[in-house]
């Protein structure tokens, strides 16, 4: 299981076992202590319910792309539970998507250097504050002793309580500062704290918009500042340039992410070596390779790359067990991998991987093909 899918399934958790704990509390004190507890208050916790989770999830979106327009960014997608309006060839149109968010996803992109995406996170979060100051000020005026029985604000008393605990939970999973599920603004906060990360960021909204729009992405950006984000935005250009086979330039760039280990993760820094070990036996003489892979790949990376269900380590393991150890068992093994390792793939790698797979095993049966015939 993802470290991703563990903290997903810890942050469900917190919200649905604060939701039960609210339910049976707050939200219960103050029905009672305004009502008696019928099908009529039922059906009207149940309409508030509804009526404020349409407007907290709309609510979000509309903020979003608000936020996205005083950020100097061009909406491109507006998605609310799949309900999706796509800008394509500059016109609107509707459909219905998958989206990357708890409930809705608003796609923009840079339209210049000026392209700031602190309003686009903090202006939902503004908005959440100022509805949730608004309840807590309706809920105080109805709990007022001076305030009659019979007032609306009783009903405001309910509906205020329950919209503190709707919005509370959807800003909750919307701020939580790691990677779940889906992107979070709280993630995306994380990742542009840090100024480096600010121009990789907007690389890659651009490179997703041109993407969406079925455009050639162009030259793609290189950072030699390296975190784990911009990382991740260099080793795009890793694989453009593994698909054309430009090995050498390739085999650059990873090593300019990898020059410092501590600045990207443990699982990053192994998959590169991974990528690397790749090109050398797809590129170098077998004598060469192999004291490359005696000298600096240490048994820790080894194991990892045996253990690793990627297709980056897939590819390398198949050209180690068949071309360093000569073991079709092990190749064989790996091949058993390939089906579970390409539904871990990023969608638009999916392609490139299963070409660079298959020009590995190629390899292997070259130098074997007696393997080639037996199985």
């Amino acid at each position: 299981m993802k470290k991703e899918d563990i903290a997903s399934i810890v942050v469900y958790l917190i919200m649905i076992g604060a939701a039960i704990i609210v339910g049976l509390t707050a939200v219960q004190n103050v029905f009672q202590a305004h009502y008696h507890i019928s099908m009529v208050s039922y059906l009207f916790a149940i309409i508030v319910i509804i009526v404020g989770l349409i407007v907290n999830i709309v609510g979000l979106e509309v903020f979003h792309v608000i936020g996205a327009k005083l950020g100097h960014y061009s909406v491109i997608s507006f998605n609310v539970l799949g309900l999706c309006f796509q800008k394509k060839a500059g016109k609107w149109k509707f459909g219905f998507k998958d989206f990357d968010g708890l409930t809705g996803e608003t796609k923009v992109a840079p339209k210049d250097e000026k392209s700031k995406l602190t309003p686009y996170i903090w202006l939902p979060v503004l908005m959440y504050f100022i509805e949730l100051v608004v309840c807590i000020v309706l809920f105080t005026l109805a709990e007022d002793k001076n305030t009659p029985f019979n007032s609306p604000l009783h009903w405001m008393a309910v509906a205020a309580i329950l919209w503190i605990v709707i919005s509370s939970m959807l800003a909750l999973y919307n701020l939580v500062p790691v990677h779940l599920d889906s992107t979070t603004d709280g993630y995306r906060l994380m990742l542009i704290s840090k100024k480096e990360n600010v121009e990789a960021f907007n690389e890659l909204m651009r490179i997703q918009a041109l993407q969406m729009e079925g455009k050639e992405v162009g030259e793609i950006k290189v950072f030699t500042e390296i975190t784990e984000f911009t990382a991740s935005i260099n080793l795009m250009s890793v694989y453009e340039e593994l698909n054309n086979k430009n090995y050498q330039r390739a085999e650059e760039l990873i090593d300019m992410i990898v020059l410092d280990p501590k600045k990207v993760s443990s699982q990053t820094y192994n998959r590169l070596l991974a990528q690397k070990l790749y090109i050398r036996i797809m590129t170098l003489p077998l004598e060469e390779v192999r004291k490359y892979y005696d000298e600096s790949i240490n048994d820790n990376v080894r194991k990892f790359i045996a253990n690793d269900l990627s297709m980056e380590s897939l590819r390398a393991y198949i050209l180690i067990a068949g071309l360093l150890d000569e073991s079709n068992g092990e190749v064989e093994f790996a091949k058993s991998r390939k089906e579970k390792a390409l539904k871990r793939v990023m969608p638009s790698r999916v392609e490139v991987e299963k070409k660079l797979y298959e020009e590995a095993l190629e390899k292997v049966y070259s130098e074997h093909p007696d393997w080639k015939e037996a199985k």
